[in-house]
């Protein structure tokens, strides 16, 4: 088809554009698909302020406990059973053929508000002769409690979402794309921050964080902006599953954790994850602390770490393209993990910085490999009718095993430190610990015979029994 005139009106291009997509489904496909991506790419640039250089500043700069940064970044993974309820009520409104919409309109504003405010911490922790501790302290709970609330829920409806949009067997290929795209924007937003803050100060990362709440909100309103269309009766015009949720919440989760196999897989989920966690307060301020890096140099690992998942992502997709199995995924990305922390710990000098890069890049490139098993491993037993729910409780497992791996890295390293007086142990103590849980879960995927499990147990809920399960697991 010849290229339109230049003289076309912006309508009549839009007519072009949708014809020319309508002869091409397979291209508008996933096209869809990568607007669909823009939400996790909004999440990664939002997040790699956050946790790339608030953390480090609250620690590093201003001496703030690490325990008490750990539960500001890990209070999200507390509140994360607020999913299991949401994602079961969008199930209720999905199956009287309602929208989950509003859910995760609500948790996006949640969400934004919260980011917005985080970086106010600087200013409220770093000036105790203006407000006691204990005030500014518990009015930053409150700032990161609400930024917790909503992005359990958003990230939980969202992810029912592509559910609902995504027929099954289209799921190990969909899911690694969206991955990668939380990733690039991860790695896009924290480059762009640690050339912002070459010069840091405190006013100059307040500006950069709230730049990056309002993408969020953009970007999130772009990927989902009609992809739930109402019928003119007030009905979702899309598919909507015949049997519908059949008991309460829960009875559901009930029903779930009677299960043995799907309570293994979560186990190992729980265990792997945590241990992957407790890097994400200690990694920068070790570089910091440790090392002698700089406020842009340890921004940048967030860059280097995402590198490296991305690559991981990229592979992993590709296995999963070709119909293999995804617990070796987890496996694999268990071992690497264990031994980026082992590399990690034996940098124990400014002298040893590309030693430390290299322990990070092995870290992230295990957890990506770990990330897309695990997901699609999910994904695979997931059903329309209960996606926000059994999602949901995914969720819940993962917040809470971060949570767990946050303010426990960060407990253990203030114990450490106070009982070696070393700072270096503080953070050493933290990276063994973690190679032991992530050594640990290899033994236990060995010993439970996970995929045997999962291929031959019963599902909780007969329409799994539809699912490509058999793909993954074999």
């Amino acid at each position: 088809m010849a290229f339109p005139a230049k003289s076309l009106t912006a309508s009549r291009l839009g007519r072009w554009l949708s014809a020319h997509l309508a002869e091409r489904q397979r291209l508008a496909w996933w096209l869809a698909v990568l607007r669909l991506g823009l939400f996790q790419f909004g999440v990664g640039a939002a997040l790699a302020p956050l946790t790339g250089a608030l953390n480090r500043a609250l620690i590093s700069d201003l001496g703030v406990p690490a325990l008490g940064v750990g539960i500001l970044f890990a209070l999200h993974y507390f509140v994360s059973p607020i999913r299991a309820v949401f994602g079961y009520k969008s199930d209720v409104q999905r199956a009287a053929g309602r929208w989950r919409t509003p859910y995760l309109v609500f948790g996006a504003m949640l969400t934004y508000g919260g980011l917005a405010c985080a970086p106010f911490a600087l200013i409220l922790l770093g000036r105790p002769d203006r407000m006691p501790f204990a005030v500014a302290y518990a009015i930053c709970l409150a700032i990161f409690l609400a930024y917790g609330i909503g992005i359990n829920i958003v990230e939980t409806i969202y992810l029912a979402l592509v559910s609902d949009l995504t027929p099954p067997e289209e799921r190990g290929k969909v899911l690694p794309v969206l991955w990668v795209m939380l990733v690039l924007g991860t790695i896009a937003s924290s480059l762009f921050v640690g050339q912002f803050l070459l010069e840091y100060t405190p006013f100059r990362l307040i500006r950069v964080m709230q730049g990056t709440a309002v993408l969020f909100v953009v970007l999130t309103a772009i990927s989902l902006l009609g992809k739930e269309r109402l019928r003119r009766n007030g009905t979702v015009d899309g598919p909507i599953d015949s049997v519908g949720v059949r008991s309460t919440l829960w009875a559901s989760v009930r029903q779930l954790a009677g299960h043995a196999p799907l309570r293994n897989l979560f186990l190992v989920l729980f265990l792997a994850t945590m241990a992957f966690t407790t890097q994400d307060v200690l990694l920068e301020p070790y570089g910091g602390q440790v090392l002698g890096m700089s406020v842009s140099a340890t921004t940048q690992l967030t860059a280097l770490w995402g590198v490296a998942m991305l690559g991981a992502i990229g592979m992993a997709g590709l296995w999963l393209w070709r119909g293999q199995a995804a617990l070796p995924l987890l496996a694999v990305g268990c071992a690497l993990g264990a031994a980026g922390y082992g590399v990690v710990s034996l940098a124990g000098n400014g002298a040893q910085v590309g030693l430390f890069q290299s322990g990070i890049a092995l870290i992230g490139f295990g957890r990506g490999l770990f990330l897309v098993g695990s997901i699609a491993l999910i994904m695979a037993v997931t059903e329309r009718s209960h996606a926000g729910l059994f999602l949901g409780l995914w969720g819940v497992t993962q917040a809470l095993a971060q949570g767990v791996g946050t303010i426990g890295g960060g407990l253990t390293r203030d114990l450490a430190l106070f009982q070696t007086g070393s700072v270096v142990l503080g953070y050493t103590t933290v990276f063994l610990a973690a190679t032991v849980v992530l050594v640990l879960t290899l033994v236990l995927l060995k010993a439970l015979r996970l995929g045997q499990q999962l291929r031959d147990a019963r599902s909780p809920w007969e329409g799994l029994k539809d699912l490509p399960a058999d793909q993954l697991l074999s």
